[in-house]
C-alpha cells in the first residue's frame, strides 16, 4: 500500500467510532470500534453478505469482520467499494488459517485479502485457530505446529512492519498457546478472538488475556448459528427481566453486557432495524448488580483452554 494511506489513517487515530460505539485502543494508536459485524455465510439467511455488509456501513457501522475460510472476502470487498464510507473511517478484520507457515501468510494477504477486499491495507489480520485438523482442537495440537504457528506469527510480524497490516492477533487459542507465542517472538497478539456468549464465557482465559494487554474479542456473541456451547436464549425470562429494567431488547443487554466486560462483541444481521438497535446498545448502562447476574445466566467456563473452533 502506499504510505500516504497508512499515514492518513494513523494521523486520523485509525477506525473511527460512531457516534453511540467507543473504540478500544489495541496497541500502537490502532484504535478498534467494540462492535462489529460478522460476515459467515451461515449467519445471514435471508440477504447476500454484501448487501449485509453495506447495510451496516450505511447505518454507521464500521468495524468488519471476515475470514479467508469464510470465503466471504469478495463480498466484503464488494460491500466496501459501494460505500461511501472513507477508508481511514473502516476497521477491517479478516483471518488466515491456522499454522500455514510466513511465506504462505505474506503470499495469502498480499495477493488473496487485499486483492479481494479493495484493499492497500488490513487494519487486523488475526490466525484463524491454533491447528489445522479440527480434532485436534482445542487441546491436542501437535507440537510441530506449535513451530508452524510461530513461523506463521513471524509472517503477520513483517507484513505489519511493512505497512500492510495495522494490528496482528490470534483466534481461538488459549491462553498457553498465546502466552507461547508472545514469549517465543518478543510480539505479544493485540486480539484473541473466541467464543463468548451469555451461556459460554471463558473468565479465567479473559484475566489471562487482560493481564497480557491482550483485547479479547467474542464471536457467537448472541449465540446464533456459529456458536459451539450452549447459550443463554434471548427470551429466556432472567434476560428478559433485566431487559425491561433498561426498556431494551434482550439482545442489546447481551451485547453490552460483553462490551462492559471488555470484550469487542460481533454481531450479524439482515435486518436494518436489528442493526440500529446492536448500535443503539452502547447507549445502556447496566448497573453492577446486573451485570453480576447475566454473569450468573450460566456457569462461567473456569480453565483457560475450554473453547472450540468454528
Amino acid at each position: 500500500m502506499a504510505p500516504t494511506a497508512l499515514a492518513a489513517a494513523v494521523l486520523l487515530g485509525g477506525a473511527l467510532a460512531t457516534a453511540d460505539v467507543p473504540s478500544v485502543d489495541i496497541g500502537d494508536g490502532v484504535q478498534m470500534p467494540m462492535l462489529a459485524f460478522g460476515t459467515y455465510r451461515g449467519s445471514l439467511r435471508t440477504c447476500t453478505v454484501t448487501e449485509a455488509t453495506k447495510q451496516w456501513l450505511d447505518l454507521g457501522g464500521r468495524h468488519v469482520d471476515t475470514a479467508f475460510d469464510y470465503y466471504t472476502q469478495p463480498d466484503v470487498g464488494a460491500a466496501l467499494k459501494a460505500s461511501s464510507v472513507p477508508r481511514q473511517q473502516l476497521f477491517i478484520t479478516t483471518k488466515v488459517p491456522g499454522p500455514i507457515g510466513a511465506q504462505a501468510v505474506k503470499d495469502m494477504i498480499v495477493n488473496v485479502s487485499l486483492p479481494q477486499l479493495g484493499l492497500d491495507y488490513l487494519d487486523l489480520v488475526l490466525i484463524h485457530f491454533p491447528c489445522l485438523e479440527k480434532k485436534l482442537f482445542p487441546n491436542k495440537c501437535r507440537e510441530k505446529e506449535a513451530e508452524e504457528r510461530l513461523d506463521t506469527w513471524h509472517g503477520l510480524v513483517e507484513l505489519k512492519k511493512a505497512g500492510k497490516i495495522r494490528a496482528i492477533g490470534v483466534s481461538n487459542f488459549d491462553a498457553d498457546q498465546l502466552a507461547t507465542l508472545a514469549e517465543a517472538s518478543g510480539v505479544t497478539p493485540a486480539v484473541n478472538q473466541v467464543e463468548w456468549h451469555l451461556g459460554y464465557h471463558n473468565e479465567t482465559l479473559l484475566a489471562a488475556m487482560k493481564s497480557r494487554g491482550v483485547v479479547l474479542e467474542a464471536w457467537g456473541s448472541l449465540t446464533g448459528p456459529t456458536a459451539a456451547n450452549p447459550g443463554v436464549a434471548l427470551d429466556d425470562p432472567r434476560l428478559k427481566e433485566i431487559a425491561q429494567r433498561y426498556s431494551a431488547a434482550t439482545p442489546q443487554v447481551a451485547l453490552r453486557w460483553s462490551a462492559l466486560k471488555g470484550v469487542v462483541p460481533i454481531t450479524a444481521t439482515c435486518s436494518a432495524a436489528h442493526v440500529q438497535s446492536d448500535i443503539d446498545a452502547f447507549a445502556i448502562q447496566i448497573s453492577a448488580d446486573d451485570l453480576a447476574a447475566l454473569d450468573s445466566l450460566a456457569p462461567p467456563v473456569i480453565d483457560s483452554a475450554g473453547m472450540f473452533f468454528a
